[in-house]
């Protein structure tokens, strides 16, 4: 197009973008192709800043081929042309440049020349983000030459300087992308202590490895949390609000077009525009919201939450739990393990090797529990209990777990993990035998959590659950509604689909199918069974037609205490677009929108002391470095909920439903918290058969409180 308007600098400039996609992919021989006619219409246009960024480009690519003379060649007659040109900045990305290139030759005495020369350009015009990665390369070559106390001084300084820039973003999106670019700098520093605690093991050097690791983690989260009893659109222009109100509703429109489309896989041209239309509601919906925050008198008047130290931890913990936090790291993993009184750290293998396991495992555990992946289930289950509960297994006996995981752990139960050195009949006993299991983002955000609930006014109902709703106009509820509903009208009217007449939708459900959203049987009889156990309590029940979006959005139900969702869920790419569905359609058959999707979640306003989301995959989202997954769990702690059950994997619909039979029975009957009873039920499905893959139970996890 800029070659269309004959615009050949900009046309340039898109060259060089098009070159740096096709490097981060990989895809050198492309990228270079790219740089070279960015470099050849750099001159045309006599730009010579832009050449000497594209000969930096041109040698980074050479770099990524080893051909470190090339490159080298490339980065001085690029650092020559921005010195001509005035341009600090640049001066500055070409000297980080050939450090690298000497820290990679073993040249650390001329890495450390050019950073610090870089260092001083980049102070000099102020590019905070600049100098933040210019003292990572700082601390990196010093600590390769044993220089570990000045290692710690500059990247003590770069994390200075990226909290400073990152608490001047208002969009919580934003926030989360921008410490995904940065979080290798917090993974640095928790390696750099450890390395300081092997030195020198009484220096208190794990504990700073700790403490840090927290601060990396679920930042948005804990931010958010502080949000939830403050009225940030108090004070703010009505003007905005309903504007932010009208993104909201087009942004819920076209997504659910989007994924009634997307079940039809028959118009590929549509389903392409349509999501070209969300992501820019999306983008729209973010930016009001940033604007929301920056005008709102209540939200500039929050204090930032401060990540716990080892006290505030320990104060979170009574005496019967045991808080297991892990760190995976490129080159060597780290893990702790805190009580009420004590604290230690140990040393595990590197991310890589840890994600073979683990994937392994996962994949066995949730395809259906299948008896040939037996042997896989066995080895992997195996392989990571020595990894990850061995060096803690003296601290196991008698105590309750508490999982602060990371990566790819965040997707394995550890309750199907054996536990180290306990056999029952020749074999391996899985951990949820002898202990309780939850999980959490960070110990930091239940503190936050404990904090924001405290005094407030308890739910004054038991119970509403929301199940079997009705996805298709062809199922028969819909046929003998329209039955007792034309008896009803005039004799000219018949019950119409309406305007929406696309097929049904598609997505990732409770059940083992994809993209039809089939009707769940047993959720009924879960439902019922579940409101039969609560007897004499007070209770809502919202099935079949009734499980919608209304009954889901209604203030009435911010009077329950539980809430429970038996159904599917959708997951999206844009996590504020996942959701749970509910009914599609009304007893005419009708199209409607069922979607309780994650953007409306946040807004809830829940006084429920849990929430349970009998439904497939509910404990996923997107996974993004240092504020893990982001889904629908934290979606309702956000909205006050203090401990949500979810699911890992797809889940089998009948097993689903006498699970929870069995997790109700232990909480309301016998009275156990809601980690116990999730315990107790997870037992009995393992004493049914206790050499089967534990499919069916372990896919539950508890994220919150357990008190």
């Amino acid at each position: 197009l800029y070659a269309a308007i004959e615009n050949p600098h900009f046309a340039a400039v898109t060259s060089g973008y098009i070159g740096r996609v096709r490097l981060a992919l990989g895809d050198n021989e492309r990228a270079l192709q790219s740089f070279n006619r960015k470099l050849l219409m750099s001159r045309v246009v006599q730009d010579r800043r832009m050449e000497s960024y594209t000969l930096r480009d041109i040698g980074n690519v050479l770099a990524e081929k080893g051909k470190q003379k090339e490159a080298l060649a490339q980065y001085r007659d690029a650092l020559s042309l921005s010195q001509d040109v005035k341009d600090r900045r640049g001066a500055a990305l070409i000297l980080v440049a050939i450090g690298k290139l000497a820290e990679k030759s073993g040249d650390n005495a001329g890495a450390l020349a050019n950073y610090e020369q870089a260092l001083s350009m980049m102070q000099a015009v102020a590019d905070r983000r600049g100098e933040a990665q210019t003292l990572m390369n700082l601390a990196s070559a010093k600590r390769d030459s044993g220089r570990l106390d000045d290692a710690r001084h500059d990247i003590e300084r770069s994390l200075g300087l990226i909290e400073k820039v990152r608490t001047k973003v208002l969009s919580p999106a934003l926030r989360i992308s921008y410490l995904e670019t940065v979080y290798r700098h917090y993974e640095f520093y928790v390696d750099l202590m450890m390395r300081m605690h092997e030195r020198n093991p009484s220096g208190g050097y794990d504990t700073l490895a700790l403490e840090a690791n927290e601060h990396a983690r679920a930042r948005t989260l804990l931010e958010n949390l502080m949000v939830v009893r403050t009225d940030i659109r108090q004070g703010v222009d009505p003007q905005l609000l309903q504007e932010e109100r009208q993104i909201q509703q087009r942004l819920n429109e076209k997504a659910e077009q989007q994924t009634r489309l997307l079940s039809t896989r028959t118009q590929p041209e549509r389903e392409a525009a349509i999501r070209l239309e969300v992501e820019s509601l999306l983008s729209q919906y973010k930016e009001i919201e940033s604007r929301v925050r920056d005008q709102s008198p209540k939200y500039a008047a929050l204090t930032q939450p401060r990540p716990l130290n080892l006290a505030g931890i320990q104060q979170e913990l009574d005496e019967d739990t045991l808080l297991v936090e892990y760190a995976l790291g490129t080159e060597r993993s780290y893990g702790w393990a805190v009580t009420k009184h004590s604290s230690e750290s140990f040393k595990l293998p590197p991310r890589a090797e840890i994600t073979r396991s683990a994937k392994v495992l996962y994949d066995a555990l949730s395809q259906q529990g299948a008896a040939t992946l037996v042997d896989d289930y066995r080895t992997a289950a195996n392989e990571l209990s020595k990894i990850l509960l061995e060096p803690v297994a003296h601290r196991l006996p008698g105590k309750r777990l508490v999982i602060v995981a990371d990566g790819i752990l965040q997707y394995i139960p550890f309750t199907a993990l054996p536990e180290p050195g306990v056999k029952e009949d020749g074999l391996r006993v899985p951990l949820v035998v002898n202990h309780e299991i939850v999980t959490l983002p960070s110990i930091s955000t239940l503190a936050v959590l404990r904090n924001e609930l405290r005094g407030r006014i308890a739910a004054s109902k038991t119970l509403a659950v929301i199940a079997d709703p009705v996805f298709e106009s062809d199922d028969p509820r819909v046929r003998q509604s329209r039955l007792q509903v034309r008896t009803q009208l005039p004799g000219n009217v018949a019950p119409l689909r309406g305007s929406d007449t696309e097929e049904p939708l598609g997505t990732v459900g409770r059940d083992i199918k994809p993209i039809v959203f089939e009707r769940l049987p047993f959720s009924l009889e879960e439902a019922d069974a579940i409101l039969n156990i609560a007897r004499t309590r007070k209770v809502m029940r919202a099935v079949g037609f009734d499980a919608n979006l209304k009954a889901a959005l209604d203030p009435a139900i911010r009077e329950y205490e539980i809430i429970h969702f038996a159904t599917h869920a959708l997951l999206h790419n844009s996590p504020e677009l996942s959701g749970i569905v509910l009914s599609l359609v009304d007893q005419s058959g009708r199209m409607q929108d069922g979607f309780l999707r994650l953007n409306e979640i946040y807004n809830l306003d829940l006084a429920a002391d849990l929430v349970v989301l009998s439904a497939c995959q509910t404990a996923l989202g997107k996974e993004t470095r240092g504020e893990g997954l982001i889904g629908l769990t934290r979606g309702f702690m956000y909205a006050g909920v203090p401990r949500v059950v979810a699911s890992l994997w797809r889940i089998n619909d009948r097993s689903t439903a006498e699970f929870m039979r069995y997790f109700y029975e232990a909480m309301l009957n016998q009275q156990e918290t809601p980690s116990k009873a999730l315990r107790s039920a997870q037992i009995k499905m393992w004493e049914t058969n206790k050499s089967a893959i534990p499919h069916s139970w372990s896919a539950f996890t508890l994220q919150g409180e357990w008190r």
